[in-house]
């Protein structure tokens, strides 16, 4: 083009299209009319290059036509339905991570960790690797459900077999990093044998971790829309009940039986190691083949690269942590996922507007400044405050109950009351401003032309690891200091986590 739009691309085919006016960056410009975009009939609609494209530009680049009849939140979703359908899940998600902190505080004399100690580093950084991945995933497969491309047979396939071979390819390579921080901050020495276990633990993990919870992710958003359910509410919990639970086993598990290995078969390792190497390449290769996963795979990896940094302080948070109050690795996977999987629902939730927005050329975003107010975010007459109340209100009766599971199996200490105010305190302060954040940060993302399903919610959650860990930290110093409570390293009894 020569019209001074040389950075927009055409949509070919589109022509005569009515295009209510809109506020945001993101709006569809008319070729020789840019003074007027409102009622009027336009030609040759072209679309603004992103940064990172949302799959509602790529459809919009792809001139696909979608059944217009799916999934409305607005018009179909009640405040009863949307918190019966994340209530159940959030419960199940709770379950399974207080089974993590049951395995966490337990693995800590385990074989794996006895011979590595610094191993423990990675568990945060592998953990949020694949909450990463597996909620950039439901949120990408819960917009394409809701936008009507998941409907046939031979949508769900490819969906399903494009965006599986698109999180190996990022599990393998990104899992690689996580040796990393081991390297630099580690407290003993490693040798070149450790780094090779320490590698191909981390490898193994991330990609048979991927691989799992990928099919779940796909069988319950296709179940969900077979059901008539908003899959956004459903398929973040869902992931997380078993998530981080079979992370860390097969962290374990794989870990101990490398280490038994690597004495008698260290060139076997480096032939697993090669071979999952390649599996990366010919996932990158089957991603490449679909629009949708395509993008991601040239651009969605520096949401997780940062999110991998944050992690790993989160990591060495919880060392720490571990160190000084034993009994809080009971309680960092709890506080940690719980706050991620809320606010996961509602960065999806979010996201799935814009795109259904986009896709029928309605008002996108608002001025920036409009979502600053926290009135607004939290008690204002719109959908984010209305999801906000509900993902609130769902937080603290349930950890008030996940405390009681977790005193019911045995923790080494006794509850006390100002102990399970404080941790649903510290939990509320938490997923509060999560929320907040997020409701700014999605639609920041979509105004600077960046996909906020693939690069919201790794942020949102690498942030919720640390923060929650840092706050994990203030509940515990502030029991053992103020009301005497016996969880520090010299008065732990030793007593493990369910036993």
């Amino acid at each position: 083009m020569s019209n001074g739009h040389d950075d927009f691309e055409p949509i070919d085919g589109v022509n005569d299209i009515q295009i209510p006016q809109s506020t945001t960056v993101d709006h569809l410009i008319v070729e020789g009319n840019n003074n007027n975009i409102t009622g009027d009939t336009l030609s040759n609609v072209i679309v603004e290059n992103w940064i990172f494209a949302p799959i509602a530009v790529t459809i919009q680049k792809m001139n696909v036509s979608k059944p217009t009849h799916v999934f409305n939140i607005a018009e179909k979703e009640s405040k009863k339905q949307f918190f019966a359908e994340a209530l159940i899940p959030f419960l199940f998600a709770g379950l399974g991570l207080i089974l993590a902190g049951v395995m966490l505080e337990s693995a800590e004399g385990s074989e794996f960790f006895t011979t590595l100690p610094d191993a423990v580093i990675m568990v945060p950084t592998l953990v949020g690797l694949k909450g990463n991945l597996e909620m950039t995933l439901s949120s990408r497969l819960s917009t394409l459900a809701n936008l009507g491309f998941m409907e046939s047979r031979r949508d769900k396939l490819n969906v399903a077999i494009s965006n599986m071979a698109l999180i190996q390819c990022q599990a393998i390579a990104v899992s690689s990093l996580a040796v990393i921080p081991v390297l630099i901050v580690g407290e003993k020495p490693i040798t070149a044998g450790d780094t090779l276990c320490l590698l191909l633990s981390a490898v193994v993990t991330a990609s048979l971790a991927s691989f799992i919870l990928s099919l779940l992710m796909v069988a319950v958003v296709i179940a969900a829309r077979h059901w008539n359910l908003n899959p956004d509410n459903i398929s973040t919990p869902v992931a997380a009940s078993l998530g981080d639970v079979s992370t860390l086993y097969i962290l374990l598990t794989v870990g101990t039986l490398v280490c038994h290995m690597r004495d008698l078969h260290i060139t076997l390792l480096i032939v697993i190691l090669i071979c999952f190497l390649i599996i990366a390449i010919v996932g990158a290769l089957m991603a490449q083949k679909d629009r949708f996963t395509l993008e991601v795979l040239k651009n969605g990896w520096w949401p997780i690269l940062c999110a991998m940094v944050i992690t790993t302080l989160s990591g060495l948070v919880l060392k720490k942590s571990m160190q000084a109050y034993p009994p809080l690795a009971a309680f960092q996977p709890l506080i940690n996922g719980l706050g991620g999987n809320l606010v996961a629902v509602q960065a999806s939730r979010i996201s799935t507007q814009l795109h259904r927005a986009r896709k029928n050329r309605e008002v996108e975003v608002k001025p920036l400044h409009h979502y600053i107010d926290p009135i607004r975010a939290f008690f204002g007459k719109n959908e984010d405050a209305s999801a906000a109340q509900i993902l609130i209100g769902i937080s603290v009766p349930s950890n008030i109950i996940f405390i009681f599971i977790i005193f019911l199996i045995g923790v080494g200490f006794h509850n006390t009351t100002p102990f399970t105010i404080s941790f649903v305190l510290v939990c509320a302060i938490q997923v509060t401003v999560l929320l907040y954040i997020c409701q700014i940060l999605v639609r920041a993302m979509w105004i600077m032309r960046i996909d906020p399903d693939n690069s919201a919610i790794p942020f949102l959650t690498a942030l919720g690891d640390l923060f929650g860990s840092l706050l994990l930290i203030l509940c515990f110093w502030n029991q053992w200091k103020y009301f005497g409570l016996p969880v520090s390293a010299d008065q732990y009894t030793g007593h493990k986590f369910g036993h």
